[in-house]
């Protein structure tokens, strides 16, 4: 039997959505449920009243892969009827993409953002119902106020690998860590930024349930690596979503100082000033 979020021993069990809360508040206005799939998964079936942020395309991003401005946040969710009160569950398949649209939110100062454990395989799985119609939520007004604590910028990267307390977390696969292949999007160098820890972010989902995996596993995982609380640890991949969800889950295991390095290893591998170890 799958164990509940509140037993998984997580230090803010409060970043999780339960499937079964999440169906009995579905009419509830103070909720705003966003599906962060692609269009055509979005289109073919969502859970009701969902809208939708594609985790890959949809958000804010400026040409060199930081993070757009508030200003464009504040439009894009204030016109799917997200305002600055709203408890906003965010689900996918789930992919990283949840966990994109999810840091996202962390980071442009949302107060009540949460993933749904699970995604949209749970959901089926426990027979409940997709629809198709889009919803027709009112604009209203949404204030970004960004948070830096917990975005890693291009200079806070090329800082950090001097500093003893500081780790980058690779989440990306074996072969893109090693520079055997690209992975998503093209990058100039492959590779991996020197003396980052690897972990797959696919080791934080249990392979059948498609759920976060319980704090001590995942701790376990973290720690090994060389990935404590203790440390700055900024999460990375290729385009960033990847490391935001990494981010997102060190904010539920409560690493203060978890970032996600939103630029990741395209902007790193553009440097004419940075070195990619191999």
């Amino acid at each position: 039997m799958l164990t509940p979020i509140s037993e998984r021993a997580y230090t803010r069990p409060e970043l999780l959505a339960e499937t079964g809360w999440l169906a009995d508040r579905l009419t509830d206005p103070r909720i705003r449920v966003v599906d962060a799939r692609g269009a055509g998964e979005y289109a073919a079936g969502h859970i009701a009243g969902a809208v939708h942020i594609d985790g890959f395309g949809n958000l804010p991003r400026a040409e060199n892969g930081d993070m757009g401005s508030p200003a464009e946040f504040a439009r894009l969710v204030g016109g799917l009827g997200i305002d600055n009160d709203t408890t906003v569950v965010v689900y996918d398949t789930p992919t990283q993409r949840m966990g994109m649209v999810a840091w996202a939110l962390l980071y442009y100062g949302h107060a009540d953002v949460r993933i749904l454990d699970g995604g949209v395989a749970k959901w089926l799985a426990e027979r409940r119902t997709l629809e198709t119609q889009p919803p027709a939520w009112p604009t209203v007004i949404y204030v970004a106020k960004p948070m830096e604590g917990v975005y890693c910028s291009l200079e806070q990267a090329k800082a950090a690998e001097s500093r003893d307390d500081f780790v980058f977390w690779d989440t990306r696969s074996d072969d893109e860590y090693a520079g055997k292949v690209a992975g998503f999007g093209s990058v100039p160098r492959p590779g991996h930024i020197p003396g980052a820890a690897h972990l797959d972010w696919t080791e934080l989902l249990d392979a059948q349930s498609r759920t976060l995996k319980p704090a001590a596993e995942l701790r376990q995982l973290l720690e090994v690596r060389g990935i404590t609380p203790d440390k700055q640890v900024a999460s990375y991949c290729n385009g960033g979503a990847r490391g935001a969800l990494g981010a997102f889950v060190l904010r539920v295991l409560g690493y203060d100082r978890g970032q996600a390095y939103a630029g990741s290893f395209q902007q790193w591998s553009s440097q004419p000033d940075t070195v990619v170890e191999r």
